[in-house]
């Protein structure tokens, strides 16, 4: 299964040393989102990220800076895509968004990934709640995209997601929401991840 981690909302003093540590420890993606988008402080973000892992970041704003990082992902939010919903995708990106209907899914075949939710109550944005009955099960159309769970996933969550048949998880709350638990926290949600097998993968 599938392991996203999403950055904290706003910007923090130790977060480069922090995701270094993630990736070093095997974090396949790692998703650039900010409440109050800056372009200066997402710079100064990525350049505080090794080379190395600039591929892995997956940007939601400032997309042009994929350019100049050597970064290959790029997110599109679900109101970026409905405003957008004729316009050319990039080939030679990794592209990823956001649904928050599964009717939507017939919209976002050109996508190589989506997140859905929130699955469970948001861990980090209160009021945020889950938009699912606890029998889901997700029911897969095709392949492509495959569909990542989002929103209020912790440890014990994890269990939970995979018997819903979702492809992965992402993570913000219970990573962030104490850092000096990141990394902790990130190799317990690995080795549970690790502990499926699914063939689906998101493409690295």
């Amino acid at each position: 299964m599938e392991l996203i981690v999403i950055a904290k909302p706003n910007f923090f003093k130790e977060e480069c040393h922090l995701v270094n540590q993630l990736f070093e420890a095997g974090l396949p993606v790692f998703h650039l989102r900010k409440e109050t988008p800056d372009e200066v402080a997402y710079r100064k973000v990525i350049e505080g990220i090794s080379p190395e892992y600039h591929p892995r970041i997956a940007l939601h704003h400032f997309h042009s800076l994929a350019e100049d990082y050597n970064i290959h992902r790029i997110h599109h939010t679900e109101s970026f895509r409905k405003e957008r919903n004729n316009e050319e995708l990039p080939e030679s990106k990794i592209l990823s968004t956001s649904i928050h209907h599964l009717a939507d899914r017939g919209q976002i075949g050109q996508y190589d990934y989506s997140f859905f939710g929130p699955v469970f109550n948001s861990l980090s944005k209160p009021g945020y709640r889950s938009i699912i009955p606890p029998d889901f099960r997700l029911e897969k159309q095709s392949a492509k995209p495959t569909i990542i769970a989002l929103g209020g996933i912790g440890l014990t969550e994890i269990d939970k997601v995979k018997a819903m048949h979702f492809d992965g998880v992402a993570l913000l709350g219970s990573i962030w929401n104490d850092p000096s638990q990141a990394l902790t926290n990130f190799k317990k949600a690995q080795a549970k991840c690790l502990a499926y097998t699914q063939n689906l993968t998101i493409p690295l």
